[in-house]
């Protein structure tokens, strides 16, 4: 089988408020366009429905924030995070990428609970950590200094150090780098 011809599954342009519908249909996924040519069938692993399944990393997290503007203009313009996706006024939201895979959602109190996947809602958060590349985070700190932020600093040891500050909104944001994960492994270099 060529390589061009697997492909991630398709996902439609972005539906305000909607997640991607993104399923498996069995254990052969057939391009539509011609289901009988095995080709272009791709093979998928069944998985046991009673084994855990080990996360492959962080996709999304979302913080209920107190005014979208200021908390847009915090993690895009202070933290440097790219504007991934913008939702309308029906619900308003604002997502930046974290990463090519991960995501974090700023959404108001409004776009939340009733309107929401599962109810789903921001709430309150003690602290989550986005990592940055070896040897850039002095850099970072200056520059958060320089715009006035009050920093912390932790030096975890073999070059693991993180620095803290609060969000607009009181949550605590920690930037790290890292040369090795929570198991002591290597992290993967950039």
């Amino acid at each position: 089988m060529n390589d061009d011809r697997l492909q991630e599954p398709a996902i439609a342009g972005s539906r305000q408020g909607a997640m991607p519908d993104v399923s498996i249909r069995s254990t052969w996924v057939e391009e539509e366009s011609n289901v009988n040519d095995k080709a272009n069938q791709i093979a998928v692993d069944p998985v046991e429905p009673t084994a855990p399944i080990r996360p492959s990393g962080l996709f999304e997290l979302v913080l209920e924030i107190g005014d979208l503007e200021t908390a847009e203009h915090f993690y895009h313009d202070v933290i440097g995070l790219p504007i991934a996706d913008r939702w309308g006024d029906d619900r308003p939201a604002v997502w930046l990428a974290l990463g090519r895979e991960g995501f974090l959602g700023l959404w108001p109190p409004e776009t939340g609970g009733d309107v929401a996947i599962h109810g789903g809602r921001g709430g309150s958060h003690v602290h989550f950590a986005i990592r940055l590349p070896l040897g850039t985070l002095d850099a970072t700190r200056g520059r958060l200094e320089g715009l006035g932020h009050v920093i912390q600093e932790r030096d975890f040891g073999r070059g693991n150090r993180a620095i803290y500050l609060d969000d607009p909104d009181g949550n605590v944001v920690e930037l790290t780098e890292r040369t090795t994960l929570w198991d002591g492994s290597e992290v993967e270099k950039e």
